[in-house]
């Protein structure tokens, strides 16, 4: 039988134990939270159904080689997981109403990695400390999901400076309540991206947004057995790329895109233009306020008879007052009754007593008049250099 001294000695023993356990579950506690970030940072689902089994079933085997009821273990670990998953919860919890704080939803053609999601970080970090992301299918989804206030601002590619102004976005202008409150000129280096180094003679198939196709034309001209394949974004193509691990398949993207994707680069700088730019326009449900101090641009959609010299005498009202025309643009709206829209941007702030003028003026030319945003102009001679 143990004396009072052995028993006291027990204790003691078992008290340093109930100690280290402590600190150990101080120290997971820790590791919990660091988890709990990276999963929150990655977009990660808090709980992981298939590692807290395959987790039991180790601890249940260690517990019978040390000679530990195995029930006792179960218990104890799973009151130690639900205790981490609680954890977690309220981090994440937390994570969101800090981010929701006074952070706007930038609606964009995604997938992550392509050049629009490129823009919008570029141009949110510019204007706000946080934001939030939110990638769409196409360019109607980005458009409807800031009308319906699902999302803050829309960002479209409105032009490039190898394939023109983008037809689907000018028709997409022409519908949306949305104004135009801001834009960024974005270099485009296109590139040919895959899963592995192979020579251009090997691929049978690329992927990537009509755009690219069109920016690059001279360089896939050359490869005339090529395969295209139209998707709904460049980092679509990159993703579909990753997904079917074909070696012979490559995506047309960005390099930024091709590294969130695990792709390595085979070729940079396909455009047919040295200078590839593309022009990003923002839009939100508000028109923007802008200082009378500060550059700005306006842009304009108009209907005119071709027949007619309307365009002529608009363009002659924006001469006689010294108005800089910066872009014009023009589509086919109905051959039969001999239309077209115009699209306009000029140099001026819509507050001024003078762009008033101007506008009414142009209101008598032609009937119809939308007037899509007065915007800060964006420096494109910094980007060209």
């Amino acid at each position: 039988m143990p004396s009072k001294n052995d028993l006291l000695k027990f204790r003691n023993e078992i008290n340093d134990v109930d100690k280290k356990i402590v600190q150990l579950l101080a120290k997971r506690k820790k590791l919990v939270l660091n988890i709990a970030k990276s999963k929150i940072k990655n977009n990660q689902p808090i709980r992981d159904i298939q590692r807290e089994k395959y987790l039991l079933e180790k601890l249940t085997d260690l517990a019978k080689k040390n000679n530990l009821d195995s029930n006792y273990i179960i218990r104890l670990f799973q009151l130690i997981i639900e205790e981490s998953v609680l954890t977690q919860k309220e981090i994440l919890k937390k994570s969101r109403n800090d981010k929701n704080i006074n952070s706007p939803t930038f609606s964009f053609l995604g997938p992550k990695g392509s050049y629009s999601q490129i823009a919008t970080l570029k141009y949110a970090e510019k204007h706000f400390e946080r934001y939030i992301e939110n990638a769409c299918l196409n360019f109607e989804e980005v458009v409807k999901s800031v009308e319906c206030k699902k999302s803050d601002y829309a960002i479209l590619p409105i032009e490039n400076s190898c394939s023109g102004f983008i037809n689907e976005v000018l028709n997409i202008l022409k519908k949306t309540k949305l104004f135009i409150i801001g834009e960024i000129n974005i270099p485009i280096n296109h590139c040919l991206l895959g899963i592995k180094k192979i020579e251009l003679s090997q691929i049978q198939s690329i992927y990537s947004h009509p755009q690219p196709f069109k920016q690059c034309s001279n360089f896939i001209k050359q490869f005339p057995n090529w395969k295209i394949q139209y998707t709904n974004s460049t980092a679509d193509a990159m993703k579909k790329i990753t997904e079917y691990k074909i070696q012979n398949n490559v995506a047309l993207g960005s390099e930024i895109g091709g590294k969130i994707y695990g792709l390595k680069v085979l070729y940079k700088n396909l455009a047919n233009k040295k200078k590839n730019i593309t022009r990003f326009i923002f839009l939100a449900r508000k028109f923007a306020t802008i200082s009378s101090t500060e550059k700005t641009k306006l842009t304009l959609i108009l209907n005119i008879k071709k027949v007619s010299k309307e365009l002529d005498k608009i363009l002659l009202i924006l001469k006689n007052k010294k108005i800089i025309v910066k872009k014009l643009t023009s589509q086919n709206i109905h051959k039969k009754l001999c239309k077209e829209t115009f699209y306009i941007d000029i140099q001026g702030n819509i507050s001024s007593p003078l762009m008033q003028e101007i506008i009414q003026k142009i209101q008598k030319i032609t009937h119809f008049v939308k007037i899509l945003g007065c915007y800060p102009i964006e420096n494109t001679a910094q980007i060209l250099k």
